[in-house]
C-alpha cells in the first residue's frame, strides 16, 4: 500500500486516480471543495440588473469557466485555514472534532502547495455532463438535511452532492 500524500498514513483506497489520498483526507477534501465549489458558482449568479451587468463584466475577464474555478483558491485556503486555526486555538469540547480540524489543516496545507489539484478535482464539474451548460450560468442548489446538492438548472442533472454539516 502507498502512503497518503497529505497525512502520510497508509492509503486504504484510491479516491483520486492521479493522487495518493487516504479516505480520511478525501472526506475532508470533499468538505473543503464543496464550500469552494459553492462559493465560486454562487458569486457568479446574477441577482439583479446592476449585478447582472457586473457579472457580465467579471465573466469576460476569465478565459474559461475552468480557469475561473481556481482563480480564488489561495483566498479560499487562507479563509478556511484562519477559521480552522480559530477553532483549534479556542479549543473544542470534543476530541473527535479537534482531530477533524487538525486533519483539515493538513489538507489545506497540501492544497496550498498543490494548486493544480483544483483543476484535477473540478475537471468534470464546471459544465453539466448531460447538456453541457456552464454551471456558472445554469445551476440549482438544494439543501437536503446535511447534504448540499448542486444540479443543472437547465436539465436537472445532479452535478455534485456534498455532505455539509455546518462545522466551520
Amino acid at each position: 500500500m502507498e502512503t497518503c500524500a497529505i497525512c502520510g498514513e497508509l492509503q486504504d483506497f484510491k479516491h483520486f486516480n492521479e493522487y495518493n489520498i487516504c479516505t480520511t483526507c478525501a472526506d475532508i477534501m470533499e468538505d473543503v471543495m464543496g464550500e469552494y465549489f459553492l462559493r465560486t458558482i454562487w458569486k457568479s449568479e446574477p441577482k439583479a440588473h446592476g449585478a447582472y451587468l457586473n457579472y457580465l463584466n467579471n465573466t469576460t475577464k476569465y478565459i474559461s469557466d475552468y480557469k475561473k474555478l481556481s482563480q480564488k483558491s489561495d483566498k479560499h485556503i487562507k479563509d478556511i485555514s484562519a477559521r480552522v486555526s480559530g477553532v483549534l486555538e479556542n479549543g473544542s469540547d470534543h476530541p473527535s472534532r479537534k482531530r477533524y480540524f487538525e486533519h483539515m489543516q493538513k489538507v489545506l496545507d497540501w492544497l496550498g502547495s498543490t494548486p493544480q489539484f483544483y483543476h484535477y478535482y473540478f475537471k468534470d464539474y464546471y459544465v453539466c455532463p448531460n447538456c453541457g451548460a456552464s454551471i456558472f450560468d445554469k445551476y440549482a442548489r438544494m439543501d437536503m438535511g446535511d447534504w448540499m446538492v448542486i444540479s443543472c438548472s437547465e436539465c436537472e442533472t445532479v452535478i455534485k452532492k456534498y455532505f455539509s454539516p455546518k462545522l466551520v
